[in-house]
């Protein structure tokens, strides 16, 4: 087992309204460009350094009470296909675990990617939505060998948008950062569970 990074999803604007709302109106019309809204994910990258299929478990863990798996949305992106996935599941306490298991062909990398679910244009027009958490990897005790060697590449990428009119108002942008990876290596050896 070895904890990847901390994530951060974001549908929230660039500038809180409330800040808006208290500064005067001239300085306040020149900060309109700064009212974009922001939508962020997690993009996890996934290099198999074994000549071997491998299947690695990624376990993601969110302490919120209040969690709505249809605002939540997996990717992953392997093979040239986009597999779209399964999301948080509701907690019975105020600790979510959720995981996947990845099957990585030898030699090969996958995209994962853990958004929010922009094809909710309510959670959009809202744009109120924050998760936070942190991602673990583990070689999983489906897989043949028993160690492995994997680079991780974690990140967030954000788009911002103003409208959602499609009337050349959504002043689109966007931003891409890595992520410290616990542990200062991209370069894991992982053992087998179990």
């Amino acid at each position: 087992m070895a904890v990847v990074s901390t994530f951060e999803l974001l549908v929230k604007p660039q500038l809180p309204k409330e800040t808006i709302s208290k500064i005067p109106k001239e300085i306040a019309d020149q900060l309109a460009p700064l009212t974009r809204n922001l939508v962020q994910g997690y993009f996890l990258t996934i290099a198999n350094l074994e000549s071997t299929i491998i299947e690695v478990s990624l376990v993601f863990t969110v302490k919120t009470p209040e969690i709505d798996p249809s605002k939540v949305i997996t990717l992953l992106d392997t093979s040239g296909q986009n597999i779209v996935g399964r999301v948080f599941q509701k907690p019975g306490d105020d600790v979510a675990k959720t995981r996947f298991t990845i099957p990585i062909a030898g030699n090969d990398t996958v995209l994962f990617i853990l958004q929010p679910n922009i094809t909710d244009t309510e959670l959009l027009k809202a744009a109120n939505f924050e998760l936070r958490g942190y991602a673990e990897i583990f070689l999983s005790s489906v897989s043949t060998p028993k160690t492995a060697q994997i680079l991780v590449t974690p990140e967030h990428r954000g788009t911002f948008f103003g409208g959602l009119t499609g009337d050349g108002s959504s002043k689109l942008g966007e931003v891409a950062y890595g992520l410290p990876i616990a542990g200062g290596k991209s370069l894991l050896e992982l053992t087998r569970e179990g």
